[in-house]
């Protein structure tokens, strides 16, 4: 598995991050029939494999993606670089659902409903990026990882006004100095947004999807980027190339040289070994 070298110039140091990233927003979603045990396997395999990359979030599976990442990770901490998010929040009602999941996932399984629980979840989201609640969302995340840190925290796709708010890169900031993580960044979803990360002071890491990614090369911003350290984690590779076959939509954007890691998901251990071979 070929690795792409994260630096950091304030620190002095380097990460060395795989080609590709294992995506974990499903991993202990109410809408992923696949067994936890089945996706526990397959996250080992990936460490296996020499994928060291596992992006989640706080909010995905209510945090139990999180939890298995911890789990996984328990006496093998240096040998992967986990990339967490916050600035999402899910209403009351859906953080009361986690404890119901094992007898929920089987009943929604069983009537066919559980992807619908994905699909309705932007309906049920809420947004909270003050940068006073930065360090609790973090010190939640690292509860359920059991970690002392994280390798980056990434806002979750904050609207535009977040970034003219320089409070937010302050505390990110103060985040990073008390080695709580060691990279900040942001997941965006929108050309504008992309502009304003890349104005912040001390963001090292970008999760863009494709399109977004294209169009950095197209505008000039990616050499922008390279030259403020920024690595860029590409996403929806393979939703946003309908034209190319999904290994081929992969390892297209894993050979741009400005692309430090490219994030798929799956639950198919056949299907992570391809994706593994054509980022080899």
């Amino acid at each position: 598995m070929q690795t792409s070298i994260i630096a950091d110039p304030t620190a002095r140091r380097t990460d060395k991050v795989s080609r590709l990233g294992l995506g974990c927003s499903k991993v202990g979603s109410l809408g992923n029939p696949t067994p936890m045990e089945d996706l526990r396997a397959l996250m080992r395999l990936a460490l296996d494999l020499g994928v060291n990359v596992f992006d989640t979030a706080d909010i995905y599976g209510q945090g139990d993606s999180e939890r298995e990442i911890g789990r996984l990770l328990a006496g093998r901490r240096d040998e992967a670089f986990v990339i967490t998010k916050f600035g999402k929040q899910f209403s009351p009602a859906m953080r009361v659902i986690r404890p119901l999941k094992p007898i929920l996932k089987p009943l929604l399984q069983m009537r066919g409903g559980g992807a619908g629980v994905s699909t309705q979840r932007d309906g049920v989201m809420r947004e909270d990026f003050s940068p006073a609640r930065f360090s609790r969302a973090l010190e939640a995340s690292l509860r359920r990882l059991k970690f002392d840190y994280v390798d980056a925290v990434l806002l979750h796709s904050p609207p535009l006004e977040v970034y003219a708010d320089p409070g937010v890169a302050e505390a990110l900031s103060a985040l990073k100095a008390s080695g709580k993580t060691r990279h900040f960044g942001a997941s965006c979803d929108h050309w504008p947004e992309v502009e304003a990360a890349v104005a912040m002071p001390g963001l090292t890491q970008l999760q863009l999807p494709w399109d977004l990614v294209v169009r950095a090369t197209e505008t000039g911003l990616d050499r922008v980027m390279a030259e403020k350290g920024i690595a860029v984690f590409a996403r929806e590779v393979i939703r946003l190339q309908p034209d190319l076959a999904p290994l081929d939509a992969v390892a297209r954007a894993a050979k741009r040289g400005d692309i430090a890691c490219v994030i798929a998901g799956t639950s198919k251990p056949a299907h992570l070994r391809e994706l593994a071979r054509v980022c080899g």
